[in-house]
């Protein structure tokens, strides 16, 4: 609300897409820190600040559950940054329900399509799928399934993009 551009959760993927690539080559400061936050807010930004802190071999990567879109995965590098981790977690993306996993190759190649963002991860990636939510979601046959051609659409991209998908 500080830089009055309206709520980030109801702005279109295209737009958190620009407006994090722009933050995370920014030098300056986007979060002031002195701020009266909400307590989920504070939750998160301390989160942010004692990983910040941490040795990065006491950790492995930031895994993102229910993970929607390629912002997702922005928006977690971009409060890294704020925090002031020198060495940034590696971040993977759970893709958990029917749709997400639909929707995970195509956002997968937006990702890396970003240049800021394959030239932090050294053209390695790592993703996550769930299973339970979209058993629940579509059922177990139908969710087997949608893991498996989720997993043959990203391997394509990833091979596509020369990017290395674990």
């Amino acid at each position: 609300a500080h830089l009055d551009l309206g709520k980030f959760s109801s702005w279109e993927e295209e737009k958190k897409i620009h407006f994090c690539v722009q933050e995370l080559q920014s030098s300056r400061p986007l979060v002031p820190w002195n701020l009266k936050f909400s307590p989920e807010t504070k939750e998160v930004l301390d989160t942010f600040r004692m990983i910040s802190r941490t040795d990065p071999s006491s950790l492995g990567a930031y895994v993102i559950s229910m993970a929607t879109c390629a912002s997702d995965v922005l928006v977690v590098e971009l409060l890294q940054k704020e925090a002031g981790a020198k060495q940034p977690m590696r971040v993977a993306p759970l893709f958990e329900t029917k749709q997400d996993l639909m929707n995970a190759a195509s956002n997968l190649r937006r990702l890396l399509s970003i240049k800021w963002y394959r030239d932090r991860i050294d053209n390695k990636q790592e993703i996550m799928l769930g299973y339970s939510d979209s058993a629940k979601d579509a059922g177990r046959f139908a969710s087997v399934w949608g893991l498996y051609k989720a997993q043959e659409q990203m391997c394509a991209v990833g091979r596509e993009m020369g990017v290395k998908l674990t």
